[in-house]
């Protein structure tokens, strides 16, 4: 039996080399070879290395609480899958949010209390042991901060201590800074740049320079498709958030948001047509109207430099699976479910569209 299994294996590695190289060859010839042969080539790629049943991704929120986490996640994946409302920490605790789209697994990990000033203090260690054995996944660290606020607060450096501590600094390679809030900036450019570096700066101090200088960062309005700045701030995350995770989890976010990206792909009957952008008084206490606010989602569009970033990260990604498939334990061979299937297709489809 362990001579079959090895014999499988190595059948499984000798295949998908060939499978990988001979898709490697046709990314770097450029678009004239992206042809229907390449679309079947990426679909039995997929098949054999990422689809199986327990493929999934999985972000990790840090930030204090009512900064906009849940409504800024549930926006980018157009699904409600944290919930939203302002609500007070008392106490350290993970919270994990688990949620199918299209098929594919995530899961959306808060960390209430990390950076929130809780009356139980110098308990670092306590709580690095707790995050430990509660999350053993992070295929993106999302820090979440408002941009209306002038420093980077003692609680805040606190969590990014605490999760670079618990997680080494290699965490903040994936990693993206999320300023929520961006219409209340006095002026939106520059509070960007100014708090970019001085959250940078803090995360320096676990990481070095080298590291924090590489994480980007993204403004967001909850209420509002464009920044104050004119520009679409969706598209921008969503190009940021792939960019910036893993190899294992960007693939299957890819699959679960696949059908935003290209429409002739599109698996329609996965897709919510009456999902909106949610806000739901997360800042009522400091003067805002006591009222859900929301407006219609389009499909993502992308601009030039979004679209050959996303490439840049697909041309990576792509071969790498030949490493972590197999490993893995994926499914080799045989059918795919008509669900599964329909999510490859679009998957597809979405990766011509970025080399189209």
């Amino acid at each position: 039996m362990k001579k079959l299994i090895n014999n499988r294996n190595y059948m499984l590695n000798k295949t998908t080399k060939k499978l990988v190289d001979e898709i490697t060859k046709n990314l770097a010839a450029g678009q004239e070879s992206i042809s229907s042969s390449f679309g079947e080539l990426l679909n039995l790629l997929i098949d054999k290395l990422q689809l199986s049943q327990d493929k999934k991704f999985v972000f990790v929120l840090l930030g204090k609480t009512g900064v906009g986490k849940s409504s800024t996640i549930n926006s980018l994946l157009s699904q409600k899958i944290a919930p939203v409302g302002k609500y007070d920490a008392t106490t350290m605790e993970v919270q994990e949010y688990e949620h199918e789209i299209n098929g594919v697994k995530c899961s959306i990990i808060d960390t209430p209390g990390l950076c929130d000033d809780l009356p139980e203090k110098g308990n670092n260690q306590k709580y690095i042991k707790l995050i430990q054995s509660k999350i053993n996944q992070i295929d993106l660290l999302w820090f979440v901060t408002r941009l209306d606020d002038s420093r980077v607060g003692e609680d805040e450096k606190k969590g990014i201590q605490i999760i670079s501590e618990a997680f080494t600094s290699k965490v903040w390679e994936h990693s993206v800074i999320i300023f929520t809030r961006a219409n209340k900036a006095d002026d939106y450019l520059e509070e960007l740049q100014e708090r970019t570096k001085r959250i940078r700066d803090e995360i320096a101090k676990h990481t070095g320079h080298e590291i924090a200088k590489k994480i980007p960062s993204v403004a967001v309005d909850n209420k509002s498709e464009t920044t104050p700045d004119g520009k679409r701030w969706l598209e921008e995350l969503y190009t940021q958030v792939l960019i910036r995770m893993s190899e294992r989890g960007a693939i299957p976010f890819l699959m679960a948001t696949a059908h935003r990206i290209n429409k002739t792909q599109s698996n329609k009957t996965n897709k919510d047509p009456n999902w909106t952008f949610y806000n739901q008084s997360e800042f009522k206490n400091e003067g805002e109207e006591d009222v859900n606010r929301e407006f219609n989602v389009n499909d993502f569009i992308f601009n030039g430099i979004q679209k050959e970033l996303i490439k840049k990260k697909l041309i990576e990604v792509i071969p790498a699976l030949a490493a972590t498939g197999a490993s893995a334990g994926a499914v080799v061979g045989g059918p795919i479910g008509a669900a599964i299937g329909g999510v490859v297709g679009a998957a597809v489809g979405s990766i011509f569209y970025f080399f189209s």
